[in-house]
């Protein structure tokens, strides 16, 4: 069992987001806090394994970040397409994860359980900031080791990054968008990533492609 705090301020969505996290995934400990209630608990940050905080919750989001690295406790930011100036500071320190302000029940799930399982995991609303901002501080060349991808599946990662759909693709590489879905399944499992997002990330990281 893990403890998941979220620190949102109070309000019906709030609410109702915890009460639908309580009924779909049971086997964990929930609290939701303000950012009054937050100041009250101090130690709030580090008894918790994973500690979601909105962004614009009045509460010092640096300042919660470092007592979490101190402690080893995971920490994810909700945010939203129109946080992009804030998003790309918060993306320079590696969190655990960015949320979307307004992602589907499903896609919370799948991100919460991707962290508790030491996956990053970014939301494809923030994904295209979050990708600029590394395209920024990588322009070196590529250095690919041998053995993880085949040609192929390098290519096909390649146009990944330039943000094509499989479709795009299969029309780019001369191949059919059903060999395409192969390569990009191909891709995710060899890369141990849980999306398209995170596999050009994880290239781009590594100096594996550069857009």
């Amino acid at each position: 069992m893990s403890v998941i705090t979220v620190v949102k301020e109070k309000d019906l969505v709030r609410d109702i987001i915890i009460e639908k996290l309580q009924e779909k995934l049971p086997e964990h400990s929930w609290n939701a806090v303000s950012s009054r209630e937050l100041e009250k608990q101090t130690t709030c940050t580090y008894q918790t394994d994973l500690l979601l905080v909105d962004i614009h919750a009045n509460v010092d989001c640096k300042k919660i970040i470092e007592d979490c690295r101190s402690h080893s406790t995971r920490i994810a930011i909700w945010a939203t397409e129109g946080d992009q100036n804030v998003l790309r500071d918060f993306f320079r320190y590696g969190l655990n994860g960015y949320f979307y302000n307004g992602m589907e029940l499903s896609e919370l799930i799948f991100a919460i359980n991707s962290i508790l399982q030491d996956q990053q995991y970014i939301h494809p609303k923030l994904s295209a900031v979050l990708l600029k901002d590394y395209v920024k501080l990588t322009s070196q060349e590529p250095e690919r080791p041998k053995g993880i991808l085949t040609e192929q599946e390098w290519k096909v990662l390649e146009e990944l990054g330039k943000g094509l759909n499989n479709c795009s693709i299969a029309k780019e590489l001369f191949i059919s968008t059903r060999t395409v879905n192969n390569h990009v399944s191909s891709i995710l499992k060899k890369l141990h990533v849980s999306d398209r997002t995170n596999a050009v990330i994880k290239a781009i990281k590594n100096k594996w492609i550069t857009l």
